[in-house]
């Protein structure tokens, strides 16, 4: 990653992967319930810091105040650099930007500030993939809504959007537009190799942490959102 690289550019990289990593450390979903709701959220639910078990526990206006929180951890650094630092002639990425967003989401899944426990890392990776390859993303969160709308399990919803993520990205490697930096480039880009590989090694990584996911849905104990809200609807027409 480093190689041929002069002593300056490999420490300012390291110092922004270092800053990247600790964005993505911050821990939004018990930060913001223990200080607005006065709940750890590590007692509740499925018991995980990050923004699907915070919208269970907390309600939908805080839970998706902590996703956009989560998001944003996988952008900040790449767009500090790409976005600002670079056109304003300050300093540009020697090495691919991909590598401050796989930061954040390593210091998401393994915090810092948890003894390196965290979540899945699902929203911080959105967060990177938005900002690099917008079209996988905006593919991924459709995915998501289908699955979870149609099954309710919001796990297989993730995964189904990890997967589109991947699927896409490859393809556009073989068939997206290369050379050009227009805004049709923006969306339908080629990606690199490289970044079409530290793809798949992230969408295993959340694949991975979900494994106890899948098992609680062949057990019949994982939550499912479908379900929960119709027993909800039934209690409420109970009562009145």
């Amino acid at each position: 990653m480093f190689l041929g690289l002069s002593a300056s550019d490999i420490t300012i990289s390291i110092l922004f992967i270092i800053l990247s990593y600790l964005l993505g450390s911050i821990p939004f979903g018990l930060v913001i319930g223990k200080t607005v709701c006065k709940t750890d959220i590590r007692q509740f639910g499925s018991k995980n810091i990050g923004s699907t078990n915070a919208i269970r526990v907390l309600g939908k206006k805080i839970g998706f105040t902590i996703f956009a929180c989560d998001v944003l951890k996988g952008m900040l650094v790449i767009i500090l650099i790409r976005n600002i630092l670079a056109p304003l002639g300050v300093w540009s990425s020697p090495i691919d930007y991909l590598y401050y967003g796989i930061a954040a989401i390593i210091g998401h899944c393994f915090s810092i500030f948890l003894n390196f426990k965290g979540g899945k890392a699902v929203a911080t990776s959105l967060g990177v993939i938005l900002v690099l390859t917008p079209l996988p993303a905006v593919l991924c969160l459709v995915a998501f809504a289908i699955v979870t709308y149609g099954i309710g399990y919001v796990s297989l919803a993730s995964s189904a959007a990890t997967l589109t993520v991947l699927v896409s990205a490859w393809i556009l490697h073989f068939v997206g537009l290369d050379g050009s930096q227009n805004f049709a480039y923006f969306l339908v880009g080629k990606p690199s190799l490289l970044t079409c590989i530290l793809y798949t090694i992230m969408g295993l990584l959340i694949i991975a942490r979900h494994i106890k996911n899948y098992k609680r849905i062949l057990n019949g104990t994982e939550y499912n959102f479908k379900k929960a809200k119709k027993i909800k609807k039934m209690e409420t027409a109970h009562i009145k």
